[in-house]
C-alpha cells in the first residue's frame, strides 16, 4: 500500500529483494483498472492489486490526512506474521532501503 514514487523505488530494488527470497505485492486504493494502469505505466515486475473499498488500507490504519492518502510498506513473513510496518503521509516519501533490508534479514 503505497504511493507511485514508493512503488517505483521498490521496482528498482526488486532483484535485490528476490535474492533475499522476498516478494513484493502492491495494493492500490483505486479500481482494478487503475491498478493495472499503474503496473503497466511503471513497468513493475510484481503484481498490483486493487482495494477500491480501502478495506486493506483501513485494517492498517491508513486513513486520509488533509486529503492525502496515507501509505505503508508492510513486511509479512511466510507464516503471515506482520514483521515491519512503515507508514507515510507524505506522498513523496519513500521507504528507507537499508531499514527495509535489515528488517528482511531478521526473518
Amino acid at each position: 500500500m503505497t504511493c507511485r514514487g514508493h512503488v517505483a523505488s521498490l521496482g528498482r530494488i526488486n532483484q535485490e529483494l528476490k535474492s533475499l527470497d522476498t516478494d513484493v505485492l502492491v495494493i492500490g486504493g483505486g479500481s482494478a483498472a487503475a491498478a493495472t494502469k499503474l503496473g503497466l505505466s511503471l513497468k513493475l515486475p510484481f503484481p498490483v492489486l486493487a482495494d477500491p473499498d480501502r478495506a486493506v488500507y483501513g485494517s492498517f490504519g491508513l486513513d486520509k490526512r488533509l486529503f492525502i492518502q496515507r501509505s505503508a510498506t508492510v513486511l509479512i513473513d511466510k507464516k503471515g506474521t506482520i514483521r515491519y510496518v512503515l507508514r507515510a503521509t507524505n506522498p513523496r516519501a519513500s521507504f528507507d532501503k537499508d531499514e527495509l533490508l535489515k528488517a528482511i534479514s531478521t526473518l
